[in-house]
């Protein structure tokens, strides 16, 4: 005979069978939905990625058109803004690449190129060796303390005077502390761009050297290429002179001889330190 707790026994089971059922089709029925789901949203960002990469393939086709139009175009904006002007780029032995692209947005505006490479920090006379000695004797002076104020000084002088004798200049340049091109004696600086770096960060008599300028109103600026970010062209807007950072490319190339044509002044390029990509406006209406 079935007594009360075979019944009780019997409708437990049943209702532990019924409650196992719901479970196991709730979660058959979740599986389903989270599959759908993830189907989905898988085939919603594969439909995304294509639609950025086809973006992509167009921006960056828009962005050698205008890096292709720049390129072309940037001469002829700045042709012959510098004509009658011999400027000079103050340079280290690992600067070759600014000093190419500089020279070539300077030779673009009508401008002549002398460059001075210094061979090692301070204007080569910071540490004692030769450079200090001749730099000492041309100066007449033996108080090592000041060395590198005087020898910009002197220089900025000498540079920018011509037919000066150049007395201090010929000396660096005899003992092996500095080479310099294109600028005979009867030529005196126009415009002076300083890339001027020794491990990978500005050389701090960059700033002295361009501060020697003063009395001649040199234009004056500090100048890097964008993949050598060596804080040169910073430090020159630090020191209240103008700053482009980017001159390997054709908005920088326009920065530089706006600056050295006394039409711009400011900090330009890519950098975070970089107030403007260019000066604008570039042309004034008369």
């Amino acid at each position: 005979m079935y007594n009360l707790r075979y019944h009780i026994a019997s409708l437990v089971a049943v209702f532990l069978a019924l409650a196992v059922g719901l479970v196991l089709g709730t979660v058959v029925t979740e599986s389903g939905l989270l599959k759908s789901q993830i189907q989905s949203t898988v085939a919603g960002l594969n439909t995304t990625y294509s639609d950025l990469r086809t973006q992509i393939r167009s921006l960056q086709a828009r962005d050698d058109d205008l890096t292709s139009f720049a390129s072309e175009a940037a001469p002829q904006i700045s042709r012959d803004a510098l004509t009658g002007r011999t400027v000079l780029i103050v340079a280290d032995p690992d600067s070759a690449k600014a000093v190419a692209d500089a020279s070539n947005a300077i030779h673009a505006a009508g401008g002549q190129v002398a460059v001075a490479t210094f061979e090692s920090p301070g204007l080569s006379v910071s540490e004692a060796g030769r450079a200090q000695t001749a730099a000492e004797k041309a100066l007449e002076t033996t108080d090592a303390s000041q060395i590198t104020t005087q020898v910009a000084t002197a220089l900025g002088r000498e540079w920018a005077t011509a037919g000066d004798p150049r007395v201090l200049t010929q000396a660096l340049v005899s003992s092996g502390g500095l080479r310099l091109s294109g600028l005979p004696s009867g030529t005196s600086v126009g415009g002076a761009a300083v890339t001027l770096a020794f491990d990978g960060e500005a050389d701090p008599s960059a700033v002295v050297l361009l501060k020697a300028f003063d009395s001649s109103a040199v234009p004056r600026v500090g100048i890097e290429v964008s993949d050598r970010a060596t804080g040169a062209a910073q430090a020159a807007v630090a020191a209240a002179f103008s700053g482009v950072d980017d001159v390997d490319s054709p908005l920088g190339q326009v920065s530089l001889v706006w600056v050295l044509a006394q039409r711009a002044t400011g900090s330009f390029g890519v950098g975070p330190a970089a107030k403007a990509a260019f000066p604008t406006p570039l042309f004034v209406s008369q």
